[in-house]
Order: C-alpha cells, then sequence, then structure tokens
C-alpha cells in the first residue's frame, strides 16, 4: 500500500475507514431501533446487526494492517502506524464480545430499551478515536465521546439503584477527570504552541522544558490516572463496575483500559521523550501504590463482581510499570498484556454474568461452592480464568507480567518488578480462593445460579478467549513478536526525537 498523504481528503478518509464504517453502522443500528424496539426479537436483531458493523469495521482495520498502511511524513491527526491497529484489534474484540454477551442477557433482564447497541457503537467508535489520535484535540474528542456513551451504560438498569449510582458516580468524577486533562492539553498547547504529538516532543526535546509545559504534563498524567483507575484516583471503579451491569462492566474493564492505556503510551513516548525524567518517577509511585492498594482492598472483598474490581485497579498498577521505561519492550508489553487482560476478563464477566441476576453484584465466594458438581465447564473456565489473573505459568497472563518485568529490569530498575512480584503473591490469597470454594466445599441448598445457564453467545466468547489464553500461554512466540514489532512502529516515530 502506498503511503497516506493526511493532508488529502482521500487520505484521511482511508486512514480513517475503521471508525467512519463503524459510526456509520452505530447510526443504521439506530434507524433500525427506532422503527423496531418493542421485542426481545428487536432487541437481538440490533445486536446481531451490531455484530455485523463490528466485524466490518474490524475488515477494514485488518486490509490497512496487511497493507502495512503508513502515513506520507508526520501524521497529523492520526496515527497510522501497527500499534494503532494492533488497539482497534483489541478495542473491537471487546465490543463484539460485550455484544455477544448482552445478546441474551438484556433479555433476561428485561433491559430491552433500544439505545443500548447504538450506544455501545458509538463508545467503541471514541474508543478507536482515543487509541489512534496523535493530536490533543482528536484526544480528547475521542475521549469525550466514549465516556458519554459509557456514563449511559452504566446506569442502563433504570430499576437498579445500584446502577444509577454508578452512573452518577462516573458522570461526576469522569467530567471532573476531563477538567483536568482539558486544562493540561491548554497548558502543553501554550507552552508549545503545538497540538500534534510529535511535533511537541521535537519542540520539547530542543531545549529547557518551560514550566508551563511541565504542569501541563502533570494535568494530563492526573486525567489519565482517573481513566484508567490508578490509586488514588480509583474510588469510583469497584463503584461503578459493581452497580453496572455485568456486560457492561466487561466492557469497561477491558476496552476503557485498552484505550486509556494505549492513548497515555502513545502521549509519553511521542510528546514526552525528552522530559522522561519528569514523568517516570510519577507513574512510578503511582504504579507502586496502585498494585498495593488494587490487591490488599482485594482481599477484603467477599462479593466477586467487586473483587474483580479491585482486581482490575490492580492490573492497572501492573501496566504502569511496563509504561515506566518509556522503551520498546516497554510499549510492547502494555500491547501484551492488555491483550492476555482483555481475554481472560471477558471471559470471567461472562461466567459471572450466568451465576447470578440483577447484575450479579450479590454473587458470593460462598455462593461458588459446589460449582464444579453442577457445573463442571463453568467451574474450570473460571478457575482458568483466575490461574490467568494470577500469572500462574503455562497462561497468557503469566507470559504478560514476564514482559513487564523484561521491560523494567532492562532499564536497570528493580524495585517496581519486586512490588509486582509480590503484589502477585498476594493475589493469589484472592483468586485462589474462587478455585477452592467450586472444587472443595459443599453447595448451598439453593445455589444463586438457579435455573441459570450460560448462554450459547457468552459460551463462544468464553471459549475462544481460554483457548487463546491457554493456547497463546503455552507458544507464546507469535504474539510477542507481533506485540513487539507493533510497538516497534511507535519506537520508529519517536526515535529521532528521543535518541532512544
Amino acid at each position: 500500500m502506498n503511503p497516506l498523504d493526511l493532508s488529502t481528503p482521500t487520505g484521511i478518509t482511508v486512514a480513517l475507514l475503521p471508525e467512519i464504517i463503524l459510526t456509520l453502522g452505530a447510526l443504521i443500528v439506530l434507524l433500525v431501533v427506532a422503527w423496531r424496539h418493542r421485542t426481545a426479537g428487536d432487541s437481538r436483531l440490533a445486536g446481531q446487526l451490531s455484530l455485523v458493523m463490528l466485524a466490518a469495521s474490524g475488515a477494514a482495520v485488518a486490509w490497512l494492517w496487511v497493507g502495512r498502511a503508513r502515513a506520507a511524513g508526520i501524521a497529523l491527526m492520526i496515527a497510522v502506524d501497527e500499534y494503532r491497529f494492533a488497539a482497534i484489534a483489541l478495542i473491537l474484540i471487546s465490543a463484539a464480545a460485550t455484544v455477544l454477551m448482552s445478546l441474551r442477557y438484556m433479555e433476561r433482564e428485561e433491559l430491552l430499551a433500544p439505545e443500548y447497541y447504538p450506544l455501545i457503537l458509538m463508545g467503541t467508535a471514541g474508543m478507536m478515536f482515543l487509541a489512534s489520535a496523535e493530536d490533543l484535540m482528536v484526544l480528547f474528542l475521542g475521549l469525550e465521546v466514549m465516556s458519554v456513551a459509557v456514563y449511559v451504560l452504566a446506569g442502563y438498569d433504570r430499576r437498579n439503584i445500584f446502577s444509577s449510582e454508578a452512573a452518577l458516580k462516573y458522570f461526576l468524577i469522569g467530567a471532573f477527570a476531563s477538567g483536568f486533562l482539558l486544562y493540561g492539553i491548554a497548558l502543553v498547547y501554550g507552552a508549545t504552541g503545538q497540538t500534534n504529538l510529535v511535533l511537541i516532543g521535537a519542540q520539547l526535546a530542543a531545549g529547557q522544558v518551560p514550566m508551563m509545559a511541565t504542569l501541563g504534563l502533570g494535568l494530563l498524567l492526573i486525567g489519565f490516572a482517573f481513566k484508567v483507575a490508578a490509586v488514588p484516583f480509583h474510588m469510583w471503579a469497584p463503584d461503578v463496575y459493581d452497580g453496572a451491569p455485568t456486560p457492561v462492566t466487561a466492557y469497561m474493564a477491558t476496552g476503557v483500559k485498552v484505550a486509556a492505556f494505549i492513548a497515555l503510551t502513545r502521549m509519553l513516548f511521542e510528546a514526552f521523550p525528552g522530559t522522561v525524567q519528569l514523568w517516570q518517577p510519577v507513574i512510578g509511585v503511582l504504579a507502586a501504590v496502585t498494585m498495593v492498594v488494587g490487591n490488599v482492598i482485594a482481599l477484603a472483598q467477599r462479593t466477586v463482581k467487586r473483587m474483580l474490581a479491585y482486581s482490575s485497579v490492580a492490573h492497572a498498577g501492573y501496566l504502569l510499570v511496563a509504561v515506566w521505561p518509556g522503551t520498546r519492550m516497554g510499549a510492547g508489553a502494555v500491547m501484551l498484556y492488555l491483550f492476555a487482560y482483555v481475554l481472560t476478563s471477558l471471559a470471567a464477566f461472562a461466567l459471572l454474568a450466568s451465576l447470578g441476576r440483577g447484575g450479579e453484584r450479590d454473587v458470593r465466594l460462598d455462593d461458588l461452592a459446589g460449582l464444579a458438581d453442577r457445573r463442571p465447564w463453568s467451574a474450570l473456565a473460571l478457575a482458568l480464568c483466575m490461574l490467568s489473573l494470577l500469572g500462574f505459568p503455562g497462561t497468557l497472563g503469566f507470559i504478560g507480567k514476564w514482559y513487564i518485568l523484561q521491560a523494567a529490569i532492562a532499564e536497570a530498575h528493580y524495585l517496581l518488578p519486586v512490588i509486582l512480584v509480590v503484589t502477585s503473591v498476594v493475589s493469589a490469597g484472592y483468586y485462589l480462593p474462587v478455585i477452592m470454594s467450586m472444587y472443595m466445599k459443599t453447595a448451598h441448598a439453593v445455589p444463586s445460579d438457579r435455573g441459570l445457564y450460560l448462554p450459547r453467545g457468552a459460551a463462544f466468547v468464553v471459549a475462544v478467549s481460554l483457548v487463546g489464553v491457554i493456547v497463546l500461554g503455552i507458544l507464546p512466540s507469535g504474539i510477542v513478536d507481533v506485540a513487539l514489532r507493533t510497538a516497534g512502529s511507535i519506537a520508529q516515530t519517536v526515535a529521532p526525537v528521543a535518541g532512544r
């Protein structure tokens, strides 16, 4: 494929083809649900059309990726590199899995309002813009499109007070975080006169970093820390994850995390590579505190959904360790660990959705007692999810953590790797009891999952995810090569500026 000239309408249209297809798809689904939205069959039709639109967007990504699309010169607004394509692929996987989980779940919970699937598609388009942004304006635009859709999805169960609480908390804290981010963008623009990430990086590397740019970087880091749920900006995450419908929780825990971490990585690597001495200490402290607090508080949880919420906070800490080095290996470790986390979390939340009702926020560890006897395949799948999240050898979660450790140690830094290993051991204190309860305890007289089952769509998500987790955990060379190669595409952009 010839280099794309992003200053021409044709070039920018081709570069934005996945986002354009998905946005048009969202509008088509919105028209369909405006016409047919009264029955469960109408809801399933909207879900099936959404899967078609996600597949079409995925085909466009594959075409650009296989064709080795690239920009002619500096990409002024949108990145055209393998790192972007891999991130979009992960986001589309998260969205498609969420739709598959939702097809029967929304019918079971009688949540058939028509806007659900268009909101997923719109939120996914926002995530794609966020992960693709080469300009701070596009970054903010993608962030807001994503956030507004997810605010509504978090409160989608209008009859559930906890779902309404989740939406309100997410909206208020998200708006607060967006204010930090926007003010940071304004300060960086005031200091450099640029909003393009590469041009900002070139200007800051040319001389002493102005105080205004330093303050802008600090505010940008605060805004992103809110979005990735890093301690101490994490307090919204457990309540929002706990109150939202479980498929929406899976969507937030995976898609939002992928988009936010890819955007954070690209921003630091491209706009601030020459100021690494300013942001590395901040990222290091955030990573250490997030790993410790997330894992310690997760130990005290007795409901599965809230435990997974605090676990998500801990995993944000692991990912920050991968961001810390500011190197190609670190960027590759971010992508690799996100892939492992997305597959495992989608399977875990799909299984959780079949273990209770009303958002599954009341499913306790004791409710899993005897699950291996009455639903052996679900118990085995959930056990594999817990082992991968723990980082047990033979799973993709272990490979992801291994490469995070390698990225940090390669920079002769040992404190964060030590904290990562210790907190991973601590996490066994809440992952392994789930397995023990399923296999070593006697079931209650009336288990919480009585009369429930794993629908075919959710079962497909679980099966594909866990096959990937196990096969790639045993034979990881292919996925590791892909992660490092995609990271190389962003590192090559930065190398002339950062000299790293």
